[in-house]
């Protein structure tokens, strides 16, 4: 795709989501007008109740109106064609420059059996923005992932009423190491939601660990089947790099190394890869960096924690 079939297609994009907003406005601005017009003459007459309870069968209407046409009107699939177009042309453009054997896909997602792995799936589950690659001999893949709970209440009337509240919200990657690891070792941030041991017989062979850094300690809960094994990894200056990581993400953010893969989950309430309003995208250049800020979030995990290094199975 080329820059003026991009801009095509946002154009489009902009202006149906434009000709839809005057829709509703002018619309539910009508219903209101019109329903304050009849209650006045009818509070006149019959009391200033009558004008109050004009209102709420007003409100309904605007809130029906405005839900019909937003899910109905044509600039609901010019937005979904611009997404696509954005994530062609800036985004897939942005991640072929930095990683090799590259497969995107931003509608897929990773599995909820493969995130509750390490923590809890939730009980709505949601995730896209897959990518699988290369980056410095290391095989990785990673995608959005979103879980929520479940909260029902029940009123005087029996009325059940169902509502969700985020639990994690962020980015969940893998990244898959050269040799094999014949043991289990998680980190957790103190401020990370919904960490979770595996499944099964697995879970009763773990046991809390404490390394020799009261700091690291205190800021991270540390989880392994072995302790002396854990401390092959978890040496001063790993441990360095990942209290450097921790806090840009203010602890919330999770590792664990589990046979010959890291699973790393960054709880940061971001969804990558998305696109501006089409009305407000008006800047490549800085489109294109704020795509880049998006993939570094990707490449700080090898770089930083040297995962292509000779322990890990990498090159020496």
């Amino acid at each position: 795709m080329d820059k003026a079939e991009f801009e095509s297609i946002r154009l489009e994009a902009a202006g149906m989501a434009k000709r839809r907003r005057r829709i509703i406005i002018y619309v539910d601005l009508g219903i209101l007008i019109a329903s304050i017009l009849f209650a006045v003459p009818l509070a006149m007459r019959m009391g200033l109740f009558f004008f109050f309870a004009a209102i709420p069968p007003a409100m309904f209407f605007i809130v029906l109106f405005s839900i019909i046409v937003y899910f109905f009107h044509p600039a609901k699939n010019a937005m979904l064609k611009y997404k696509k177009a954005y994530k062609g042309y800036f985004v897939h453009k942005s991640l072929m420059r930095v990683f090799n054997n590259l497969e995107y896909d931003h509608n897929l997602g990773l599995p909820r059996a493969f995130v509750q792995t390490i923590m809890t799936g939730g009980d709505r589950y949601s995730s896209n923005d897959l990518v699988m690659a290369t980056y410095n001999d290391i095989n990785f893949v990673q995608a959005d992932v979103h879980t929520e709970r479940e909260h029902r209440s029940t009123d005087s009337n029996g009325h059940t009423t169902t509502h969700y509240t985020t639990i994690f919200r962020g980015r969940f990657l893998v990244f898959e190491f050269r040799r094999d690891f014949d043991f289990r070792l998680m980190v957790a941030g103190k401020s990370f939601p919904g960490a979770r041991l595996t499944y099964g017989e697995d879970r009763r062979k773990y046991k809390r660990i404490e390394t020799e850094s009261v700091e690291f300690n205190r800021r991270f809960n540390i989880y392994a089947q072995d302790g002396f094994e854990a401390f092959y990894i978890l040496d001063p200056a790993f441990m360095e790099k990942i209290q450097a990581i921790g806090e840009t993400y203010k602890d919330n953010i999770l590792f664990a190394f589990i046979d010959k893969k890291l699973y790393v989950a960054v709880n940061d309430n971001n969804d990558s890869f998305e696109p501006p309003h089409p009305d407000k995208l008006t800047d490549e250049k800085a489109e294109l960096k704020r795509v880049e800020g998006d993939i570094k979030t990707i490449v700080q995990f090898v770089d930083k924690l040297a995962l292509n290094r000779y322990m890990f199975g990498g090159k020496k």
